[in-house]
């Protein structure tokens, strides 16, 4: 298939490079523009910081509210920092998530700049009580750099003085490390980055920065609103809470609006420095969220509402043009409308409800079909959706292995929260429910089920100190009920923390209990299932004619395709792990696959595989396993236990090998089977 320049049909919050017609929405991207503006000529008189403000902006699915996003970081530039954050399945909106989503975008660098915004609200700071220039922060951060270690120091110290002495609501020492950001060497920056957003850092990181732990719950609030004050000094923060559809919880729950609201009223009235900016679908905002709300929420999330609109035809026209720009260079050299006829654009320009997205995809659809004879371009689109959710899921596997390893290069695991958020997702399509909440400070989930269900604990503690904590809290649990850890395979317990081995081995020995290390790619799984379901439920998946792809068909694209029950964390969750297993100190290289079988050699003869001794145990008269065989006759393991999970949800690896021990079968190689009926 020939590369298309016109599949990118979602904006990425982060592109360097967006392409744009200012003239849409402009009224939207105006007003926080002026926001800006009046924070930051607040900031520069001396001695006053402007309350934050909120706008909310509504409209259809793909009239391009994240591409506004981009579109204020290229108009804005330095002038201010942005933050980008979605809701997660299962995940409460909190001030730890938001301080979370805001160092995170503090590495994000500044658009056609080589700087990082945490160069720009610092710099701006820095300048302003240095009596220097406040509207040019970069160029003052590289002056800075350039001065001796001594002088930097002073004048680090000089700032935290004065802003204490100006808003005595704020934390200097947080305000000390924030500061020291720029100026610090790439181990001391991790370190600094994992203790400014709330994670846990690791022993050695506290050691290297002279903390002895990490943020405390009643810190973050005061962490947030020393942000905000640094951000007044002329780089206000735009605090963007994107798919807020997202909050709307299945069968009528309402906890996690609720939650948003009151977080974002109080960001609102005690964080300075902030432009919120909150995005929505229009049609679940005022049906789903808008009634949840009580008046005082409404006057604070609905300050400011701004209706997103269609663009005009001439608007269409000019972003046709705009991306012509992406052709290969033979190809954009042509007279408009190439490579698209005038037929083409005419139709796409009078076309009713036509979005910016939808838009796009008409372009590429036509441009893959510009070859075509006449008579196969007039055919109707293929509109079956599975082609294009195959598309959605590689890119956001592929986003989700960025994002493990972007965490892994920072010397930190995947946040335990969002690893719950994918297993969650998967559950979902697995089409089973659990129930989340909180052990020790680590996220649990737990499922219900007729032995009496398992706990899941997501164990990505950074310091050996509050593993330890966690893992005590579950031997003493393990008694009660049976208890999974699971921790990222390469996020690896060092052999020096002796007393999380010791209790890891207690914890191991006991009848119901596992460790599950996950690797990288069944990792990615859980955090890209958790994305597309997201996506879906904002209206962010279209078919080959531009029309949205229902929550539902999702779902139900996912159930065939995917193969959620049959994932590690999913089967050990159910209960399906064999033996527990332990602790590695090191990522285990991966097993090597099995020698093909050679077809002259003799069958060998069939092995019983160990089931778990707490796994269901089938009949033969049950006979889900024999039914699947014969339909099958000849099946690898896997696609044997795909088959039988699929017409049994309930059907566990292990019981599922227990009943096969008990067939007819023949057994080529270590993993393909046979019955022996077609050879009587």
């Amino acid at each position: 298939m020939m590369e298309n320049p016109f599949q990118a049909i979602h904006a990425d919050a982060w592109d360097p490079a967006p392409i744009d017609v200012s003239s849409i929405n402009e009224r939207a991207s105006s007003l926080v523009r002026a926001h800006i503006e009046q924070l930051r000529d607040a900031g520069a008189r001396e001695g006053t910081a402007a309350r934050s403000t909120s706008i909310l902006l509504l409209g259809p699915a793909g009239i391009g509210k994240t591409h506004l996003f981009t579109r204020l970081r290229r108009q804005v530039g330095p002038r201010a920092v942005f933050v980008h954050t979605r809701p997660e399945v299962g995940v409460d909106p909190s001030p730890r998530h938001v301080l979370s989503a805001t160092l995170r975008s503090l590495r994000q660098p500044v658009i056609q700049q080589q700087h990082r915004q945490i160069d720009v609200i610092v710099g701006a700071m820095l300048a302003t009580l240095q009596g220097g220039r406040p509207r040019f922060p970069l160029s003052f951060i590289d002056d800075c750099s350039r001065q001796p270690p001594d002088t930097q120091r002073e004048i680090l110290s000089n700032a935290v003085a004065q802003a204490e002495d100006r808003f005595p609501d704020t934390s200097a020492r947080y305000l000390e490390h924030l500061l020291a950001l720029p100026f610090a060497d790439r181990m001391r920056q991790r370190a600094l980055f994992a203790w400014l957003s709330g994670d846990e850092p690791s022993q050695s990181q506290l050691d290297m920065i002279g903390e002895r732990a990490a943020l405390r719950e009643d810190d973050l609030i005061l962490a947030l609103r020393t942000l905000g004050v640094v951000a007044a000094f002329g780089a206000p923060i735009v605090l963007v809470f994107d798919q807020l559809e997202n909050l709307a919880e299945e069968e009528g729950k309402t906890s996690r609006i609720i939650r948003h609201a009151r977080l974002v009223s109080e960001l609102r009235d005690t964080v300075r420095g902030l432009v919120i900016v909150q995005m929505a679908l229009d049609a679940v905002w005022m049906q789903r969220i808008h009634p949840v709300l009580h008046a005082s929420m409404r006057d604070r999330l609905e300050e400011k509402i701004e209706h997103l609109a269609l663009p005009t035809p001439e608007q269409r026209r000019e972003l046709i043009e705009r991306w012509r720009s992406a052709l290969p260079e033979e190809e954009k050299s042509k007279p408009f409308p190439y490579p698209f006829s005038t037929r083409q654009v005419d139709a796409w320009l009078a076309a009713p409800g036509m979005t910016p997205r939808m838009l796009m995809q008409s372009c590429g659809e036509a441009y893959l079909r510009r070859a075509l004879p006449e008579a196969e371009e007039t055919e109707p689109v293929d509109t079956s959706p599975d082609e294009r959710l195959v598309v959605a899921w590689q890119e956001h596997l592929g986003r989700a292995r960025k994002r493990i390893d972007e965490a892994a290069a920072q010397a930190q695991g995947v946040a335990a929260e969002s690893i719950r958020a994918g297993l969650l997702a998967a559950l979902t399509v697995a089409q089973v429910k659990a129930e989340t909440g909180e052990m020790e400070g680590a996220p649990a989930l737990r499922l219900r089920m007729a032995d009496g269900g398992c706990e899941m604990l997501f164990v990505q503690q950074a310091h050996h100190t509050s593993l330890a904590r966690v893992l005590r809290a579950a031997i003493a649990l393990v008694d009660e009920r049976k208890v999974l850890l699971l921790r990222e395979q390469a996020f690896v317990i060092p052999p020096t923390w002796k007393e999380v081995h010791k209790l890891l081995a207690a914890f191991t020995g006991k009848a119901h209990a596992s460790f599950l290390p996950i690797e990288r790619e069944a990792l990615a799984r859980l955090l890209a299932v958790e994305r597309l379901l997201g996506a879906a439920r904002s209206q962010d998946l279209s078919d080959d004619a531009g029309n949205i792809i229902p929550y539902d068909t999702v779902m139900d694209w996912a159930r065939r395709t995917l193969g959620c029950n049959a994932w590690g964390p999913v089967e050990a969750l159910f209960g399906i792990t064999t033996a527990p297993v332990s602790v590695p100190s090191a990522p285990r290289p991966p097993e090597p696959p099995p020698p093909p079988a050679d077809p002259n050699a003799a069958p060998p003869r069939p092995r019983e595989e160990e089931a778990s001794p707490r796994a269901t145990t089938k009949t033969l008269a049950d006979g889900p396993v024999l039914r699947e065989l014969r339909k099958l006759r000849v099946a690898s393991l896997d696609r044997l236990v795909r088959e039988v999970r699929a017409c049994d949800p309930m059907a566990t690896r292990a019981s599922i090998m227990e009943e096969l021990a008990k067939l007819p079968i023949k057994r080529f190689g270590g993993a393909i089977v046979a019955l022996e009926e077609p050879w009587r």
